[in-house]
């Protein structure tokens, strides 16, 4: 269906070039995306001087495309996002770019982390009409929110093999002028593919120890036994997988989760110099990242060294988890409780704030600035050698040679091997590596710092609450815990209206944006179970009780179990239920290990029989691929016990 899907949109895109004139839309006197200021996001608000005419995703855009009949421009990003960046600077500040915009079409702007939900079902159809996905995603619909064409970069003209955004603009317009009822069956064919696609398949009748036995060969013959992880480059720290082969009980599944856990810590993509995690690598070797630093992956990451720790006790891994956090607690965390979504990819180039972006200039390292830092003696010899730094650059795996004669750190010698080469007894060297890599951390931080998206997602702040609550124990250190402490405070105070029982997807600066959505319930209701476990305190108990009956109230699928991403009155054309884990835990795993623990703690059959049915469903779902839900099949063992006797049926 993919391919018929796709050969049947592409089949709609004619070679016709036509550039149309176009003068800026006023509003009130008010050009360009001034729209966008006045959204809490701060992703949206970077787009608000842009001369494109943006709206926020919502019922006004779609309106004014229907009643002035023009196909829909949707581009979905996100604050951290590099290459985001670049098209907003070749194209969305181009004049002659927006002037096709506003003259043709309707453009909203999405923030993928604030609208997970309006970002998955388009990167559904773009994954099923291309075969690949990312962001920006650029997507075209009709007024009604069909998509007929989409993609994700585009550069402003034809180049790096993909079509220019002029080129897609002209030849759009057109055929929405000359034949918009092929562009209209084309998006409604699309939109009934994709719904059959994402419809239910019947569930498990029961659980056997299939699913997780096929999981654990799916991820052994992906596994890259020399570098650690699975499958070829990009590599993502995939911490859903990790827990899974971890706590699998399985010694080749946790040589392979140690493996990997081992060399991503000896990589470019840990921060040698400051701790935290950066979003994936564009290498095999886990050398050159993409720059990103996002609360997500710190808060499972972290979880997942801690969890080698609590199978190993090697202090290694204790480091790790304890580094990344505390970078977490120096850069994400909100004075008032909560922490911050990322740091970005880009920053400033310059000695101060003028200037161009580049990505990853506040984390890597020319010949001179290495030089300036530690002069051209021995200490920048033995950084050069500890940290694999060279003159001509060592990040020559950079597939589009943004790095050239850059040096990112990552550990290409152990304090033994550099004793021996330098010639220092173990104490000696020792200091040497403690006052190197200082110095190199006071002339970094003389950049220009790193830009921050400031907004607080419920979600992600879940994810943390239950990993420092498991740090605080782990590593008997309290101030994890209070920490935690604070951030469920924090969250349950700003972000949860308890009169009206709606959990909030995200807030900034006391201001809330969205009502939250499914993984939103379920990771905040397991951080206050994580925090019930180590504190004994009770209201953390019927707090996450309260979260699990709403997440079972509002998304809960009862025909087929699970739980939907949206509401049962979503504005969406699709209702998305997923399963998959990816960089992020999906909601439905996060939910099984929250309902079986709340059936556990408080003798609820109902919990612990919406847990087996979600895995009955997802086990289906996925029943060729379990490797793409392990967060979930770490607890298959016990599901496969069976719900209770009253919730058969």
């Amino acid at each position: 269906m993919t391919v018929t899907l796709g050969r049947h949109l592409r089949a709609c895109l004619v070679a016709a070039i036509l550039l149309v004139p176009a003068s800026d839309a006023v509003t009130g006197g008010k050009t360009g995306g001034w729209r966008l200021a006045l959204e809490s996001s701060p992703y949206l608000r970077l787009h608000a001087d842009n001369p494109v005419e943006w709206y926020p995703w919502g019922e006004e855009a779609f309106a004014k495309a229907r009643r002035e009949n023009k196909p829909v421009f949707i581009s979905i990003g996100y604050f951290t996002c590099h290459w985001c960046h670049v098209m907003a600077r070749e194209s969305f500040s181009n004049p002659k770019i927006a002037a096709l915009l506003n003259k043709g079409f309707v453009s909203i702007k999405v923030d993928r982390e604030q609208r997970p939900d309006v970002d998955a079902v388009y990167m559904n159809y773009v994954m099923a009409t291309s075969g690949q996905g990312g962001w920006p995603m650029s997507v075209w619909a009709t007024p009604e929110g069909h998509p007929f064409m989409g993609g994700t970069y585009y550069p402003p003209e034809p180049g790096l093999g993909r079509p220019g955004m002029t080129q897609i603009l002209s030849t759009l317009d057109e055929l929405w002028r000359e034949a918009p009822e092929r562009i209209q069956e084309s998006a409604q064919n699309a939109v009934a593919i994709l719904r059959e696609i994402g419809s239910s398949v019947t569930p498990l009748s029961r659980l056997t120890d299939d699913i997780p036995t096929r999981a654990h060969k799916q991820f052994a013959a992906n596994y890259d036994e020399f570098h650690g992880g699975f499958g070829p480059s990009p590599k993502f720290p995939q911490p859903g997988r990790l827990l899974f082969l971890l706590q699998s009980g399985e010694p080749a599944s946790v040589d392979m989760a140690l493996h990997t856990l081992d060399k991503m810590a000896a990589g470019g993509i840990y921060d040698q110099l400051e701790g935290g995690i950066h979003r994936y690598s564009t290498d095999l070797e886990w050398r050159v990242p993409h720059f990103e630093k996002m609360l997500y992956d710190q808060a499972l990451v972290a979880r997942a060294y801690l969890a080698a720790y609590r199978l190993t006790r090697d202090e290694r891994h204790a480091g790790v988890a304890r580094e990344i956090l505390d970078f977490s607690l120096a850069q994400l965390h909100d004075d008032r409780g909560g922490f911050h979504s990322a740091l970005s990819a880009d920053s400033y180039a310059g000695h101060d704030r003028s200037g161009h972006m580049e990505e990853g200039v506040y984390y890597t390292w020319t010949w001179q600035q290495l030089t300036e830092a530690l002069g051209d003696g021995d200490l920048r010899d033995w950084a050069a050698a500890r940290y694999g730094m060279t003159e001509q650059g060592n990040a020559l795996s950079d597939p589009l040679g943004e790095m050239g004669g850059r040096n990112v750190p990552y550990l290409a010698l152990d304090s033994a091997a550099l004793a021996q080469q330098f010639k220092l007894d173990l104490a000696s060297a020792s200091k040497r590596d403690t006052g190197v890599k200082q110095r190199l951390l006071e002339a970094r931080r003389e950049r220009p710092p790193v830009p921050l998206d400031d907004k607080v997602v419920t979600a992600w702040n879940g994810y943390m609450i239950t990993t420092l609550a498991m740090a605080g124990r782990l590593l008997d250190e309290p101030r994890y815990i209070e920490v935690a402490t604070a951030t469920a405070a924090f969250v349950m105070d700003e972000l949860y209206d308890e009169k009206d029982g709606v959990l909030y997807r995200d807030w900034r600066h006391g201001v809330r944006g969205v009502p939250g959505f499914s993984d939103d319930y379920a990771a905040l209701a397991q951080g206050l179970l994580g925090l019930f476990k180590v504190t004994g305190e009770k209201p953390y108990l019927l707090q996450a009780r309260q979260l699990a009956d709403s997440l079972l109230a509002i998304y809960w699928d009862a025909e087929n179990g699970g739980f939907y991403r949206t509401p049962a009155n979503t504005e969406l054309w699709l209702r998305e239920k997923e399963a998959s884990d990816g960089a992020i835990l999906s909601a439905n795993g996060i939910a099984v290990h929250t309902l079986l623990d709340l059936g556990r703690l408080g003798g609820n059959r109902d919990y612990t029989g919406k847990a087996f049915k979600t895995a009955a469903w997802a086990g289906a779902q996925l029943q060729d691929s379990p490797e793409s839900m392990p967060y979930l099949i770490i607890r298959w063992k016990e599901l496969m016990e069976g719900p209770p006797a009253d919730e058969e049926g």
